[in-house]
């Protein structure tokens, strides 16, 4: 699930719950004795006429873990890093006050079974994979 968190432009704060349409789903799964390795690919599009900044929300087992995150945004190949939690959070702060595409993959506290992505400034027809 994709959803809007607030209007990118800083003359409307808005904080309605807005999905981003979901264009395309795709999943390969590889499963070797006990361990299962699954790739999920989604396709997202902004048909907002202004840019917005979009949080992706996932559910994930007790058991499970994530270890890879790529972002594609048209042109654009975003690996994740692991980083200390305030070192990328104040680093994702920076880059989304300069304008600049930035994610950001937390565990959800209240839930331990939600991982949640904060997309960055995800621009009008834009697409998010």
């Amino acid at each position: 699930m994709l959803q809007r968190k607030r209007n990118w432009d800083a003359s409307i704060r808005e904080s309605l719950q807005v999905y981003v349409p979901l264009k395309q789903v795709s999943i390969e799964a590889t499963i070797r004795s006990f361990v299962a390795n699954i790739t999920i690919t989604q396709v997202f599009q902004n048909d907002e006429t202004v840019p917005i900044e979009a949080v992706y929300c996932f559910p994930i087992e007790e058991q499970a873990a994530v270890y890879s995150f790529v972002a594609r945004i048209d042109d654009r190949e975003i690996v994740a890093e692991l980083k200390e939690k305030q070192q990328a959070q104040r680093e994702y702060n920076d880059a989304l006050r300069q304008h600049h595409g930035a994610y950001l993959l937390e565990q959800d506290n209240k839930s331990q079974d939600n991982f949640i992505i904060n997309v960055g400034p995800c621009h009008r027809t834009k697409s998010v994979i």
